[in-house]
């Protein structure tokens, strides 16, 4: 009987949840603070901005764990509510988690999970069907413009500023003065009802994601 999954899902949705909690919480400091008053004054928009772009790579940083450790599972056979995935021919599931990622790995230190492109192609290496393949697939364009404004957060390079533009265009039909990853996850998406900040809407579609996953 395969194994069952743990509440990965679970985690990842209550990872989203803090971080964008920390974005909450600096509004809310900004909105009580007295007029003229040190917090007011420290609180600027630029500062609640920096806190959405911390908060947004926190809920990267985990939806890059959540697909890791699906992947290594999934690897080992594991089912989960979607179902298992399919090794291979002539490959075989790893006996342990241990196993499964040394192969993932093939000897180097690490792999980077962001690309969803990538993380197809590595799924394809071990499974001949996987509930990852099929899922990120499905959404390769939106996971690629998510991957982008992670990329410009943590870079000032032209070539991120270039593409975190493209990236807003493609999400919000609009460029953000500077490039300013925060003012465009703190701007709100008007098509959605009600209305949402983008960091919440796109959390909320990683989180969405996760539940076709795993």
């Amino acid at each position: 009987m395969a194994r069952q999954m743990p509440g990965l899902e679970t985690d990842f949705h209550r990872r989203v949840a803090e971080a964008m909690r920390l974005a909450e919480i600096g509004e809310i400091a900004r909105s009580e603070a007295i007029s003229g008053s040190q917090t007011r004054r420290s609180l600027h928009h630029s500062r609640i901005e920096l806190l959405y772009e911390m908060a947004f790579l926190r809920i990267f940083v985990g939806w890059e764990a959540f697909l890791e450790q699906t992947f290594l599972r999934y690897l080992c056979g594991y089912s989960s509510k979607i179902g298992t995935a399919v090794i291979s021919a002539g490959a075989s599931f790893s006996p342990t988690l241990a196993r499964a990622e040394a192969a993932v790995l093939g000897g180097r230190d690490y792999v980077l999970w962001h690309n969803p492109s990538k993380v197809v192609q590595r799924s394809q290496r071990f499974f001949s069907r996987s509930p990852i393949e099929t899922v990120l697939l499905s959404n390769t364009a939106r996971l690629e413009a998510l991957a982008i404004v992670r990329h410009r957060i943590a870079h000032s390079q032209n070539d991120a500023r270039q593409k975190f533009d493209t990236a807003t265009m493609t999400i919000a039909g609009r460029r953000y003065r500077g490039s300013r990853a925060g003012a465009f996850l703190r701007d709100w998406d008007v098509s959605a009802t009600p209305s949402v900040r983008w960091l919440e809407q796109l959390g909320h579609e990683l989180q969405s994601i996760a539940g076709q996953i795993a």
